[in-house]
């Protein structure tokens, strides 16, 4: 089994030179922004295969940047 599962589809993130993975961070955006963010406030890693962020979080005036993605943009 994979250390890590995609968000998304549930399946494992293998571990290649080739597979194009992200981890996304959760965590409150007022206190981040503020500056008042401490260590130990709760926030969340969430990791998922590169296509399946890039298929899934589709935003309605955003995009994710290619690059970030593992690919040229």
């Amino acid at each position: 089994m994979s250390e890590y599962q995609c968000w998304f589809c549930g399946e494992g993130i293998d571990r290649t030179p080739d597979a194009h993975a992200v981890m996304i961070a959760v965590e409150n955006l007022w206190r981040w922004d503020a500056g008042s963010k401490s260590d130990d406030d709760p926030w969340q890693a969430i990791y998922a295969h590169a296509g399946c962020a890039q298929d899934r979080l589709k935003g309605a005036t955003m995009e994710i940047e290619p690059h970030i993605l593992g690919e040229r943009g």
